[in-house]
């Protein structure tokens, strides 16, 4: 039997059993205000992408849930179930570990390096199971080499972990950068982090206007 364990704006999440085993099934929500066969391609196409780009990641190396099934006609994807301790959780009860932060980093390098952007970097989306980094919810992912693309991705977990995580921000994100560099390459870490400081730059002047 199915239960509902989120509602978003976009898809819902349902436990269920899959041959036995738990699962998630994520579901694309109808938007009435969209025609009706305007409305299914959409949710067609973001099914097949996101599993498009969770099938890419786990080729990378990166810790992603297995897909078990995908029906774009209901816009429905079907994985397995990460039964861990999300990030902002695992912060909110004092714990800390520079080697996991060094793991994220190392995760969204081999992304990035693979042209794939994961769009929702939160501490959310970032699953701690038995010590190990999984990355969840590519809903918002797509396909890019810009760095443009990569620094916003960057840029997010960085303002998410200041937002919430203040005392310990400064030197999780340094090991976060440890782990990016060494999948990415410095070079390549220094243009994203200038097109970080440049969101910041004008994330600072819309204030002042």
């Amino acid at each position: 039997m199915a239960r509902i364990i989120k509602k978003g704006a976009e898809a819902n999440l349902y436990q269920i059993k899959w041959f036995g085993r738990p699962a998630i099934s994520k579901v694309r929500c109808r938007k009435k205000y969209r025609l009706a066969k305007l409305d299914r391609k959409i949710r067609q196409q973001r099914t097949v992408k996101e599993a498009t780009v969770i099938h890419k990641a786990r080729l990378s190396n990166v810790s992603v849930p297995i897909i078990y099934h995908v029906n774009p006609d209901k816009g429905e994807i079907i994985m397995e179930m990460i039964d861990g301790i999300n990030l902002n959780d695992y912060l909110n009860n004092d714990n800390y570990n520079s080697d996991l932060f060094k793991d994220i980093g190392e995760m969204i390098g081999r992304l990035h390096s693979n042209g794939i952007i994961h769009g929702d970097l939160t501490t959310s989306n970032i699953i701690i199971r038995n010590n190990k980094i999984y990355l969840i919810d590519f809903g918002l992912s797509m396909f890019s080499d810009r760095t443009e693309d990569q620094g916003v991705d960057i840029k997010l977990i960085k303002a998410l972990l200041q937002s919430l995580h203040d005392p310990i921000a400064k030197k999780a994100f340094k090991a976060i950068l440890q782990g990016y560099r060494n999948s990415i390459g410095n070079n390549e870490t220094e243009e994203v982090l200038k097109v970080v400081k440049e969101i910041e730059r004008r994330g600072r002047y819309a204030k002042v206007e």
